[in-house]
């Protein structure tokens, strides 16, 4: 598979979900997501390269 597959979103104020970056391994974009979620203070979530969503992180 192509590298960045894995897609973090953040919920944004408007709760619409958004694209905050890419990762190629699900591990490095879970680790994103928590540390955007606390950075932030709002949820974030995982998506799969078919738009499963595989994880969401409460801040």
């Amino acid at each position: 598979m192509a590298g960045n597959q894995f897609q973090i979103q953040e919920l944004n104020p408007f709760l619409e979900w958004h694209l905050h970056a890419r990762a190629a391994s699900l591990g490095v974009a879970c680790e994103q997501a928590k540390r955007i979620a606390k950075m932030i203070g709002r949820k974030t979530r995982v998506l799969s390269e078919d738009g499963e969503v595989l994880t969401e992180v409460n801040p």
